[in-house]
């Protein structure tokens, strides 16, 4: 079925839905803060979608990879390495292996915002939502939010005890359990919450070696605690401490095209080398779009991390409005490295890894309230240090006896320090009833540090030549200034229905290359590191939010219009290099929707769904003129959702029984900049299933859930490999799950 029936068929099915709609009861209202106060969804004058804690729990979602099916307009890239996850939001990301750029989207956890986003990227637990904030959000969320943010908010504590546990049995061995539990301690002025995941399954991808476990596993366990102090009624303080740990075999993708032979391999110094072709098939393993298959020793991929950190958020009232203080450190380590050919029968590239620590610290101190009864403000100041120590080596064993040589190896130690500080202020101008104008704007000033030195050395007998370039040492230094912000008009047409128009303009700063390829031969300035502009979006937005159907449909649309400058991206140029360049001008046009619908007349049934249409291209490449007016990679035209949760009585005894059903997709994509049709990644759809009962007050669930009921082979990511640097046509994939059976028991106490 092609993927334009495929959006006909779930248009229909909404249409249909809508039309019979009965009068029904009313939908719960949504509180989201994303503009750093409390308000209605359908009052936000903010394209944000919003993800509950009921939505995670009865999905059985579990990551920010799963999320991302139901949020119009949110994509994740699957690669290699968990430092550079790349989040997209409307087509943007920051897409880099460099330490020395940051995010295009912000990860927030619990108000604090994460400098190196993959922090923010385990498990979800204990989660009361999950906003999705789309476009620049730089006037109140800062520098690393320019495309948008992932605001992360955990349950709170509360002075009634309770909690609950689910433990999750299902395919790959997936053990997954997860609680939390919280009371009083002192009576209305402490209280506490403990939460806890472990989650472990086998690999998802086979390792054909003998003897070898299957790859792409996961083992992280997690644990936050909360503290709720609150002696008076004017004073709360929140502390807040957390700590993950992971040690997974992880991320390896699969061979999708298999290049032609390559005749340097028959000159190839070291042994073993065997073509690509002959590699795969001394080991039974046929690439394709459908190939599960690797071939990689246990002691040649790693993925082990910590992160851990304490914040401390601080609110009370004064005269002049609410104080709200957060105070926040935090520490990441990561070692990884992985087999970069995928082969361990065959020596071609056998080790890219890295071993990185960061500690950050940062204070967010803002004033909120009103003056004068119609105007509400927001104001405040914010200071971020992060500091990050790397060690990375490259080796490519395949050794020639003739130019380019190859058989090297790169180590780069490499440090970064990145300091800023801002003033930011919003105000909301409520000129009547109806009408309201927010105006908003940010001072934003930075600094920016890396020492870098990278040796190339040989691995065996012979000559060698560097990857990527000569030797390389080098102190640079940046710092930069901006003025950012955003206009916004509001107007409510009727109690249901509110229309907004948008300007705003925003702002990540400037990035030095610090990857293992930086190239002395680009420098931007003295210093002896390139040096990238800053990123700079600009978006034009008409958004609306309806309340239908006696308060039954909740219909939330965006229109918008978006340009980021300077764009900081992966790329070749024109000579064929790969190094990390801005892309002068992206453009992203595109349609959102989302949809919530509660009819009585279907009594227990709840319908949500989602719709996107995306138009990225590139409209100014001065390093590769010949890629302008061509679609962005990686980004489909259209997203869609669409979910049902039916419930029913089993009898009078308090009994119900419920069925869940989710259908997932997007349309065709390619994930190579410059369009190459072996990077294609055809449309698909998936189809999820939750069948369940629960008892009284659901103090018991019981589920069964099947993701990907069809069993749909589907990349994520198709990119080329070790090999394609010899032969110009080898492409891998990172692969989506096939279809997977778990068991659920849910307890709530």
């Amino acid at each position: 079925m092609s993927t334009l029936n495929r959006l006909r068929r779930l248009g229909v099915c909404m249409l249909l839905l809508v039309w019979v709609a009965p009068v029904a009861a009313e939908i719960e209202e949504i509180v989201v803060t994303a503009r750093k106060t409390e308000e209605s969804l359908s009052e936000s004058p903010v394209a944000v979608s919003v993800l509950d804690g009921e939505f995670f729990s009865d999905g059985g979602i579990n990551t920010i990879n799963e999320l991302v099916r139901f949020v119009p307009g949110l994509d994740l890239t699957p690669i290699n390495t968990t430092r550079a996850t790349g989040p997209k939001v409307r087509g943007i990301s920051t897409f880099s292996f460099s330490d020395g750029f940051e995010s295009s989207v912000a990860t927030v956890v619990d108000g604090v915002v994460m400098g190196r986003e993959a922090q923010g990227f385990f498990d979800l637990y204990g989660i009361e939502s999950v906003e999705i904030l789309k476009g620049p959000q730089g006037t109140l969320f800062g520098k690393n939010a320019s495309a948008g943010v992932i605001n992360v908010r955990t349950l709170a504590p509360e002075f009634e005890h309770g909690g609950g546990v689910d433990l999750t049995y299902g395919s790959f061995d997936e053990v997954l359990a997860r609680g939390t539990v919280t009371g009083g301690l002192i009576e209305d002025t402490l209280a506490y919450r403990l939460s806890g995941s472990i989650n472990q399954h086998d690999g998802k991808i086979d390792n054909v070696l003998p003897g070898e476990d299957d790859i792409n596993d996961k083992d992280t366990w997690s644990l936050r605690g909360k503290l709720l102090f609150t002696p008076n009624d004017n004073f709360q303080a929140t502390l807040i401490t957390d700590y993950v740990e992971e040690d997974n075999r992880c991320c390896l993708p699969t061979y999708r095209v298999i290049g032609p032979p390559t005749p340097a391999v028959l000159f190839a110094l070291n042994s073993p080398v065997l073509q690509l072709a002959d590699a795969l098939a001394a080991l039974g393993i046929e690439g394709g779009e459908d190939n599960r298959d690797v071939a990689v020793a246990d002691s040649r991929i790693l993925q082990e991390s910590e992160a851990y950190g304490t914040s401390l958020q601080m609110d009370f009232g004064t005269s002049w409005g609410e104080v709200t203080s957060i105070t926040a450190w935090r520490r990441w380590e990561i070692d990884e490295f992985n087999e970069a050919d995928g082969l361990s029968n065959s020596d071609v590239n056998n080790r890219n890894g890295t071993r990185s620590d960061s500690t950050q610290f940062s204070q967010e101190l803002r004033l909120s309230g009103q003056i004068n009864n119609n105007i509400d403000f927001v104001s405040g100041i914010f200071y971020f240090n992060q500091e990050l120590d790397a060690f990375g080596r490259v080796d490519v064993e395949f050794a020639l006896p003739f130019p380019p040589f190859f058989n090297v190896s790169t180590a780069v130690d490499r440090r970064v320090e990145n300091e800023s500080a801002a003033v930011f202020g919003e105000f909301t101008f409520n000129v009547s009833e109806d009408f309201s104008l927010i105006v908003g704007a940010r001072y934003t000033w930075e600094d920016v540090e890396a020492d870098y030195s990278r040796v190339a050395s040989p691995i065996g007998p012979g000559f060698f030549a560097s990857n990527f370039g000569p030797d390389l040492a080098g102190s640079q230094q940046v710092d930069d200034t901006d003025v950012s912000g955003r206009v916004i008009a509001r107007y409510f047409w009727n109690d249901n229905f509110m229309t907004y128009l948008t300007w705003s303009q925003g702002y990540k700063g400037p990035g030095i290359d610090v990857a293992e390829s930086a190239n002395a031969g680009f420098l931007a300035e003295p210093g002896g590191l390139p040096v990238l502009d800053p990123e700079v979006p600009t978006l034009y937005e008409l958004g609306a939010k309806f309340r239908l159907l006696d308060n039954t449909l909740s219909l939330n649309t965006a229109v918008f219009y978006q340009t980021v400058e300077d764009l900081q991206a992966i790329a070749t140029d024109q000579f064929g290099i790969g190094r990390n360049l801005s892309i002068d001008e992206i453009l992203s046009t595109g349609v959102e929707a989302d949809l919530i619908w509660v009819p009585a007349g279907i009594e227990g049934l709840t319908v949500t769904a989602g719709l996107g249409y995306l138009d990225t291209n590139i409209e100014d490449f001065s390093d590769r003129p010949d890629l302008e007016d061509k679609r962005f990679r990686d980004v489909p035209r259209w997203t869609y959702s669409l979910s049902g949760d039916y419930r029913w009585a089993i009898g009078s005894g308090g009994y119900h029984a419920f069925v869940r059903g989710e259908v997932v997709g997007q349309s065709r994509k390619n994930t190579n900049l410059d369009d190459d049709p072996t990077a294609d990644v055809d449309g698909y759809t998936l189809v999820n299933l939750r069948l369940g009962i629960s008892s009284p007050e659901e103090r018991y669930r019981l589920t069964l859930m099947v993701d990907n009921l069809t069993d749909e082979d589907y990349p994520h990511f198709v990119f080329g490999s070790s090999y394609a640097a010899l032969d110009n046509t080898t492409r891998a994939q990172f692969l989506g799950d096939p279809v997977t059976y778990a068991l659920q028991l849910a307890v709530k106490f």
